[in-house]
């Protein structure tokens, strides 16, 4: 692996420890702040929604040639905001709070979008994008742990608490940013990387795809995924807490336990467990979700709940140089960081509705969640299966 990947890969990790740290107990800091679960599961809503128009504004405007800078912008930017968030803990001032940590959420889902771009520029890889997701994920889980492993102890008379995983987080974002700034990636650049063509380029894109049906069963598959997946697990640390009665520190314990069970699975599955027929690897990774769904409606108990809660969690580090690097990687360099950013906008919007939906069924009872998730995964599974036949007749030409 090439030194300035190596970089990206540990601005990348720290990143994503950062979030591990901030994002763990957010909704419990957020309730601290006495946030409501209602208004919890709008404001991570309303981040989704942002986040969309963030990314729209973003791939209209960042160049190729520009996308280092802007991230390291980006960063830094957070970094400032976590700090703020630190102090403001408390404070009343929850107007700013949830504008901010909105804001947060736009910037962060910018920051990780920018990261295969910046590596594809050196060299793009189905495996090398599969690893970016575990690196993220290792790393992601490993603050986890920490957070769980830490809260409540102290030394002296400081204290680990929610509030403090935002001040250590902003410290590790400035040091990832501090990492970027090293990394050279203008050698990699030809001569017209920035030259006009690169101008309006996600309307450009959108053109393309109008014309390209695998893309489009794509993105179709990407959104009903993300809705599915979020009816349950947006809010999970509140689901746990509450209609499953887990403490804070269980909940953690299992979040930890899923996230690094995760990783594992999926290092060995890159490695190790890749079938030749993908149709198999789309089964077992979505067709089996959509089942454990539609039983934890019908079994309507805490165990099946908990059985279809952690399969997709568990599933989720897995296969995706089977089940996103192909489609993305069938754009050429110029329209890699816009094809990444559309793809993250239907990410985002389909979290938005996933979230949403995920904190009103919450009022009403955890089984109606699994009811909406199972709806929702079933249309992902069909879409996916129709991307990969789309995608081998493809090839067969």
């Amino acid at each position: 692996m090439q030194k300035e990947i190596k970089k990206i890969f540990l601005v990348l990790g720290l990143f994503a420890l950062s979030g591990g740290f901030y994002y763990n107990f957010l909704e419990l800091w957020m309730a601290g702040n006495s946030l409501s679960v209602k208004t919890i599961g709008i404001v991570l809503s309303l981040c989704a929604l942002i986040t969309v128009s963030t990314i729209f504004l973003c791939s209209n405007v960042i160049k190729q040639r520009k996308v280092k800078s802007f991230c390291a912008t980006l960063l830094l930017i957070k970094a400032l905001i976590l700090i703020t968030l630190f102090l403001l803990n408390n404070s009343g001032l929850n107007v700013l709070i949830k504008f901010l940590i909105m804001v947060d959420y736009a910037i962060d889902t910018e920051i990780y979008a920018c990261i295969y771009p910046m590596i594809a520029t050196i060299g793009k890889n189905d495996r090398t994008y599969a690893k970016k997701d575990l690196v993220y994920s290792a790393m992601y889980n490993t603050g986890v742990l920490l957070t769980g492993f830490l809260l409540g102890k102290g030394i002296g008379a400081f204290e680990f608490n929610y509030n403090f995983y935002c001040l250590f987080a902003g410290i590790l974002i400035l040091i990832s940013f501090a990492i970027l700034l090293t990394v050279d990636l203008e050698k990699y650049y030809d001569k017209e990387t920035d030259s006009n063509k690169n101008n309006d380029l996600l309307n450009r894109l959108l053109k393309k795809i109008k014309k390209d049906k695998i893309s489009i069963v794509y993105l179709l598959f990407t959104f009903n995924g993300q809705i599915s997946y979020n009816c349950v697990l947006s809010l999970v640390v509140t689901l746990l807490t509450g209609a499953l009665a887990f403490s804070p520190q269980e909940a953690a314990n299992l979040m930890v336990f899923m996230g690094v069970f995760a990783v594992l699975l999926g290092i060995f599955v890159l490695a190790k467990l890749t079938f030749k027929n993908n149709y198999i690897t789309l089964s077992i990774k979505y067709a089996v979700r959509a089942t454990l769904y539609i039983l934890a409606v019908i079994f309507n108990n805490k165990i099946m709940f908990l059985i279809a809660l952690m399969y997709p969690k568990i599933i989720s580090e897995s296969y995706s140089h089977i089940t996103d690097a192909p489609y993305i990687n069938r754009f050429d360099d110029e329209y890699q960081l816009a094809f990444c950013n559309l793809r993250e906008m239907v990410n985002y919007f389909g979290k938005a509705i996933g979230t949403l939906l995920c904190g009103l069924a919450l009022g009403v009872g955890v089984r109606l969640n699994f009811t909406l998730a199972a709806i929702f995964a079933v249309l992902q599974a069909t879409f996916s299966f129709y991307a990969l036949k789309l995608r081998n007749q493809e090839a067969s030409k």
